[in-house]
């Protein structure tokens, strides 16, 4: 009897050790996430802070930057085309691990609306470049996102027809 209170006691002590243990690896799997986040987002904030950075000091990448702006494209030199390409497939790429941390968890949705918008503004100049981006889902983001502003732009049109005729 004796021995049958004791062995319940140490069961209860060993079940109780190992759902503590449970707790607490649970605790230090959601430290180690959280670690994850952080570092994802500091990593994309020093990615785009470096390009930034190189764009500001770059005297000449603001000028070809502003000549693809304006559709003068003609206008570039072959070495021009080749930095406009070098900085723009840079972007796609950026971008795309963006998209990728977005799928994974890594990156809010406000973010990542704002990213595939800035894809999909760039995405004409790409093709022209030949910057295709490698994963199709981005891809097909980056199309969906475009034809949805097509969609998007008519009405507004049509709303401000509207509200000058009224």
């Amino acid at each position: 009897m004796i021995a049958d209170k004791l062995n319940r006691w140490l069961m209860l002590a060993v079940t109780a050790g190992i759902l503590i243990s449970l707790v607490m690896l649970l605790i230090e799997v959601r430290e180690a996430i959280n670690l994850s986040e952080a570092e994802a987002y500091r990593n994309r904030g020093d990615d785009i802070q470096r390009s930034m950075q190189e764009l500001a000091l770059s005297p000449d990448l603001a000028q070809i930057l502003a000549k693809a702006r304006d559709g003068e494209m003609d206008a570039l030199s072959e070495n021009e085309r080749i930095r406009l390409w070098a900085w723009e497939f840079a972007k796609s790429v950026r971008m795309q691990n963006q998209f990728n941390d977005h799928t994974l968890g890594y990156l809010d949705d406000a973010s990542y609306r704002s990213m595939i918008s800035s894809a999909a503004a760039a995405y004409p100049l790409w093709q022209m470049l030949g910057v295709i981006p490698g994963d199709a889902r981005f891809r097909q983001a980056i199309e969906a996102q475009r034809a949805s502003a097509a969609v998007r732009v008519p009405d507004l049109e049509q709303s401000q027809t509207q509200v000058e005729n009224d």
